[in-house]
């Protein structure tokens, strides 16, 4: 199963790749070696084994082998663009610990299974598995498209502000991707406990994932004025009427991604992530530019708020509906403590 998944995300891994590297030429001013290493870079994690690792139920593995390396490529690379400020040398940081992540995570997947690792290379056969992820898929593009659209429709309806929104886009997709190991780990949580007891972790998570979204969401809406001229030299500064929407926007997110991912999937609802992400789009669309014509840069921050609150909210009633019809077992003492 891992050699199959990953004979077919190479193929779109090789179609990605050149796709990103020509938008990146068109909405930015970098230099071309850096767009296109830049490019390799930032898709390689989605050639990683994070998905098998959160199947098998072994966070440990998740941690060691895909979420650390990357996570070390960050941190490496903050580090030396300190003494060499280009930004070739932190994606040169990102290129070779995330290639790191690919490989240790293929390894970690493919020991131990006593027999040379088999995939079947055939294109068409790669493209025929793609059709059973179509709920991912559709969950994954509308997703990305509720993401992106926003800085476009900043810089149509009040290009003026798209400098404030880039840097708090920034902001929140820094805590988006601190919060990233943590989703992952509870992903290979609730299962561990195995078919009969997942239930049960989650409504735990289900229970907890508003309030860890709202508490992220409060700092992040309390920080980035704080932060903003700290990462842009003093040039940019945040205010509230930005940051508040940025925070509920993050709070949206974390719920959606928790609920979404950690608890539909494991409930075999699928086809109500596509369903949530496709009304969120729904939303998103017509709302940022209403609001955006209307209010500036904070109008279309709020109508992305709204949007990822109402697929939260949508998540969470699918998850409760799906839940009343489990058969809940007793709770071992040694789980209950």
């Amino acid at each position: 199963m891992f050699m199959d998944s990953l004979v077919s995300r190479v193929y779109l891994f090789l179609f990605a790749t050149p796709v990103m590297y020509v938008v990146m030429m068109l909405i930015s001013k970098i230099d071309a070696p850096v767009a296109a290493l830049a490019s390799v870079a930032y898709i390689l994690p989605f050639v990683g084994a994070s998905w098998f690792f959160i199947g098998q139920a072994k966070p440990w593995k998740l941690f060691l082998f895909d979420v650390l390396p990357q996570g070390l490529g960050t941190v490496a690379g903050v580090v030396l663009i300190q003494f060499f400020p280009e930004p070739i040398v932190f994606v040169l940081s990102l290129l070779a610990f995330n290639l790191a992540a690919v490989v240790l995570g293929a390894v970690g997947a493919l020991s131990g299974t006593g027999h040379p690792p088999k995939a079947d290379l055939h294109l068409i056969h790669a493209i025929g598995r793609l059709r059973d992820q179509k709920y991912g898929v559709i969950a994954a593009g509308t997703g990305s498209l509720n993401s992106n659209l926003p800085m476009l429709a900043v810089n149509q309806v009040v290009a003026a502000a798209l400098p404030q929104y880039a840097l708090a886009d920034k902001l929140f997709r820094f805590a988006v991707a601190g919060f990233g190991p943590v989703l992952q780990v509870i992903q290979g949580w609730i299962p561990e406990a195995g078919p009969a007891r997942s239930s049960h972790r989650i409504r735990t998570v289900a229970g907890l994932a508003p309030i860890v979204g709202l508490l992220a969401g409060l700092l992040l809406a309390l920080l980035t004025p704080w932060a903003s001229p700290l990462f842009s030299g003093g040039v940019i500064i945040i205010d509230y009427s930005l940051s508040i929407p940025f925070g509920l926007i993050l709070a949206g997110v974390i719920v959606a991604q928790v609920v979404g991912l950690a608890c539909l999937i494991p409930l075999g609802r699928g086809a109500a992530l596509a369903k949530s992400t496709a009304i969120g789009a729904a939303v998103n669309v017509p709302l940022m530019f209403a609001l955006g014509i209307a209010f500036g840069a904070p109008g279309v921050a709020w109508a992305v708020a709204l949007a990822e609150l109402v697929v939260a909210g949508y998540q969470i009633m699918v998850v409760r509906d799906s839940l009343r019809h489990v058969v809940q077992p007793p709770i071992p003492s040694a789980e209950a403590h």
